[in-house]
C-alpha cells in the first residue's frame, strides 16, 4: 500500500510539475457572446489563473488536448470538469462546463478589445 501511494503521488507531482502555462493566445479578457462591457460575463485568462465573472482568480493548467488537439485549460479544483478550449481561426474560446465527452460547448467567449 505504501508503495502505490508513494507512486501516485509522484505520478501526481510530476504531471503538475509539468504543466505549462497558457498560451499568450489565450491570455487576455473574453466575454460570454461578446458582452465585454458586463463584467458579469467576462473571463480574464492568465499564465495560471482564470476569474469567471466577478469571481476570485481560479488555478488551472493548459495541455493540448488529446483528442482534438486544441489549446485547452481546466481548473485544478478536485471535482472540476468544465475545461476551455482555444479555436485559433476565429479568436474564440468554447466553455466546456458539463466536462469532456458531455456534449457540445456550454458558451463561448470572444475576446474583449485588440
Amino acid at each position: 500500500m505504501r508503495r502505490f501511494f508513494a507512486l501516485t503521488v509522484a505520478l501526481a507531482w510530476s504531471s503538475q510539475a509539468a504543466a505549462d502555462p497558457s498560451p499568450q493566445a489565450m491570455r487576455g479578457t473574453w466575454a460570454k457572446d461578446g458582452k465585454c462591457s458586463l463584467p458579469s460575463e467576462r473571463m480574464v485568462v492568465t499564465p495560471t489563473t482564470v476569474t469567471m465573472g466577478e469571481g476570485k482568480p481560479s488555478a488551472i493548467v493548459f495541455y493540448r488536448h488529446e483528442v482534438s488537439g486544441f489549446p485547452t485549460f481546466r481548473w485544478t479544483a478536485q471535482g472540476e470538469v468544465a475545461h476551455v478550449q482555444y479555436f485559433e481561426p476565429s479568436d474564440t474560446l468554447a466553455f466546456y462546463g458539463m466536462g469532456w465527452g458531455m456534449g457540445g460547448p456550454t458558451a463561448g467567449y470572444r475576446r474583449c478589445g485588440p
